[in-house]
């Protein structure tokens, strides 16, 4: 506890030192009246990812006081509220005596004034632009839900007979949901996680979306249990352990067919069936859909670790018809790319088989903002012998 003691001081006393040259950067887009409210309002405005940060390092630490009162114990971060560490700052108390405000008053000119806040915005917005980018591109890369799966995947994850290959496995797919009970679980394995490797993953993943994490030291991380054989294992053996996933089609395959733990919870309501040449109307019709909380299958989502367009072979064409087996549905993008994909033709085929409802959406409804679809009625894609089209696709 002492080592979490003194690495709250340690960053709230680098936050302070950030925070305090965001506020000499404030003043001179300062107002010629100002006040608190004002201060923590161009704070927030310009430096929106560094508050986000701050107000979460206070609610980390403030949980953990509170489960300390809870356990009979006393508080022991106590940490101020992100509003009162901004305003307490020795150079924004600076800012409220009566010689600072005065000289400001004095030298106040508004055609300067506007100027500066001009320019000043245009620098601040780009830097937001440039870092809201990055996390866009981080997004892309997950669907914004929480399927009700993920519950039992995090249960899998701390089961005490779960290995490192497990937990390896089992973060991979978590990492392709983003909502906030999976950023959670990253913040407790960022904490608490004994294996490097996996607090390190944690660690990444969390600042790739803009949160508070920080990499803590093999050295200080605590091995709660009494068995001292196991304790030992654990900070000799498991602490130290790296796993990498063989990134290929068979991979998933086997892990499908074998039915393992990070595969057989899985379950989606649509399946898009599309061409990836529609890539981002696609990656549109996925962010309408997680917003009505509809988990879908889209291969570059959903298995981009594994299904590589490089590395297509028969393993390949088995996930695909597994996670047509999972989906509730079909939700085929109709446009001129996708009417003549063979990949295309196979998954309605095979959806048709499994006498599963297909749903159409065209492409050029996506583009206008028009989220309309409906069951196929048209049967164009129909071939009796389509198993053969497999061939085409290899």
């Amino acid at each position: 506890m002492g080592f979490t003691k003194h690495l709250c001081e340690k960053t709230l006393f680098e936050k302070k030192k950030q925070f305090t040259n965001f506020i000499n950067e404030l003043k001179p887009i300062l107002p010629e009246k100002y006040d608190e409210q004002i201060i923590l309002y161009l704070v927030k405005k310009y430096y929106p990812f560094e508050w986000r940060i701050l107000c979460e390092q206070y609610d980390e630490y403030s949980k953990a006081d509170k489960k300390l009162v809870r356990f009979g114990k006393k508080r022991r971060y106590n940490m101020q509220r992100p509003e009162k560490v901004i305003l307490q700052l020795p150079v924004v108390r600076d800012l409220f005596t009566n010689g600072v405000r005065e000289k400001h008053k004095k030298q106040f000119i508004p055609a300067s004034y506007e100027k500066k806040l001009r320019d000043f915005e245009v620098k601040r917005n780009k830097m937001i632009q440039a870092r809201q980018a990055r996390i866009d591109q981080a997004l892309i890369k997950a669907q914004q839900m929480g399927p009700v799966f993920l519950d039992k995947l995090m249960g899998c994850y701390d089961r005490k007979n779960a290995t490192l290959k497990d937990r390896v496995y089992i973060l991979a797919e978590l990492k392709k949901y983003y909502c906030p009970k999976v950023v959670n679980f990253f913040k407790k394995i960022a904490h608490k996680e004994l294996n490097f490797q996996l607090r390190e993953e944690a660690v990444r993943h969390l600042l790739a979306f803009g949160h508070y994490a920080r990499l803590r030291k093999q050295k200080y991380m605590q091995v709660h249990t009494s068995n001292k054989k196991r304790k030992k294992r654990l900070k000799k053996e498991y602490a130290k352990e790296r796993f990498s996933i063989q990134a290929i089609p068979n991979e998933l395959e086997y892990r499908i067919q074998n039915n393992l733990r990070d595969q057989k919870f899985k379950h989606f309501d649509y399946f898009i069936s599309h061409s990836y040449k529609d890539h981002e109307q696609v990656q549109k019709l996925i962010v309408y859909l997680n917003h009505n909380d509809k988990n879908v299958y889209c291969d570059w989502i959903s298995d981009s670790d594994y299904l590589k367009r490089h590395l297509v072979c028969d393993a390949t064409l088995e996930v695909i018809e597994k996670r047509l087996e999972q989906s509730q549905a079909v939700m085929f993008v109709q446009s001129d790319n996708s009417c003549i994909s063979p990949w295309v033709k196979y998954e309605l085929n095979y959806c048709t088989a499994l006498k599963k409802t297909i749903y159409v959406i065209c492409k050029e409804d996506i583009i206008n903002d028009s989220m309309f679809f409906k069951a196929l009625e048209d049967d164009w894609y129909i071939d009796p012998d389509y198993k053969n089209l497999k061939f085409k696709l290899m």
